[in-house]
């Protein structure tokens, strides 16, 4: 399928010693995508470390194989890495800190579905058309002739499924459903997969989902709706387990765009834009410094709320064509 991917497994197989990252504030898709590369390289008994941006994985993610074997960033990490395979991420600036660990590009992987931001990386496989870097980690183990154990079928139905919102976004394809079909047989449980990341919330994350639903903003006759949970709301360290908020946003039948936008320091914002119609989230991302997909992106702020919501704003009213 891919033209690219024996190229990379055949360097994969000539090198040692991996770095594998993923992109800050990691997500189904990033955890699922990164362990199944780790399966494949300890398939074919490779050093590796996984070493991620976040603080701190959310327990919803504990069910998967070889979650324990990822760590934060430390600047006391003086390991030289041989190479470096680095998934779902468009750039080097959304690894965050383990960026500075990573090899010349001659030395680097770059496996991803979001539109290219930079070129860091000489073996490359970007599909944007794919629902998720985790569908193409599918088309790699395939290629590497791995035997696909109930464990390795559990993290790629992840990937897939966190990334479709359950095969429903319209980033779902027909290939999704093969591989799922086959992942299931494989041992994948599609309802227990299912409980741990949609419905495995604590209450205080759906008391906090109750608040922002009461508070959410409804702007140009109905086709942008704003989610916003302030600083005293976020202090209490349920970022993950929140992030659904974002599919919320546009889940109104009049909304064209959604936004969910929570202060994560003083000051400071992270912004999750989505889009069930013919407006490109991710251009309005880009004019923060962001990116990501058509219908979903993101995007961080530091500056004053006030006038962030003005800038949203304009740019989603230009998108809308008023």
């Amino acid at each position: 399928m891919y033209q690219g991917i024996r190229k990379i497994l055949n360097f994969i197989r000539s090198a040692d010693n991996f770095l594998v990252t993923s992109h800050m504030n990691a997500d189904g898709d990033a955890f699922a995508s990164m362990l199944a590369m780790a399966y494949l390289l300890e398939n074919w008994k490779k050093r590796y470390r996984i070493i991620i941006n976040d603080e701190i994985i959310d327990d919803k993610y504990q069910y998967m194989w070889g979650i324990e074997k990822i760590e934060k960033y430390s600047s006391d990490i003086t390991d030289d890495f041989q190479a470096a395979i680095v998934l779902d991420v468009p750039s080097k600036k959304r690894v965050g800190n383990p960026s500075l660990l990573l090899p010349e590009p001659k030395q680097c992987v770059k496996i991803d579905h979001h539109p290219v931001e930079e070129d860091f990386a000489i073996y490359s496989i970007v599909d944007t058309e794919a629902s998720s870097t985790s569908q193409i980690l599918y088309e790699i183990i395939i290629q590497a002739k791995l035997t696909i154990s109930p464990e390795l079928a559990s993290l790629i139905f992840s990937g897939i499924m966190y990334d479709t919102g359950r095969f429903s976004f319209s980033n779902t394809r027909f290939r999704d459903f093969e591989i799922s079909a086959v992942l299931v047989k494989k041992g994948a449980i599609p309802n227990d997969i299912a409980n741990y990341l949609f419905f495995n919330n604590s209450f205080l994350s759906m008391k906090i989902l109750g608040y922002a639903l009461a508070n959410m903003e409804s702007l140009y006759e109905g086709k942008l709706s704003v989610i916003f949970l302030p600083l005293d709301i976020m202090k209490n360290n349920i970022h993950a387990e929140i992030e659904e908020l974002a599919n919320y946003s546009v889940a109104i039948k009049s909304v064209e765009v959604g936004l969910f936008i929570r202060e994560v320091e003083p000051g400071y914002f992270k912004m999750s834009f989505r889009s069930k119609g013919n407006v490109n989230v991710n251009q309005i991302a880009k004019l923060f410094g962001g990116g990501g997909h058509i219908h979903a992106a993101g995007a961080r702020y530091s500056g004053n709320f006030k006038d962030l919501r003005e800038k949203i704003k304009k740019a989603v009213k230009k998108q809308l064509l008023f």
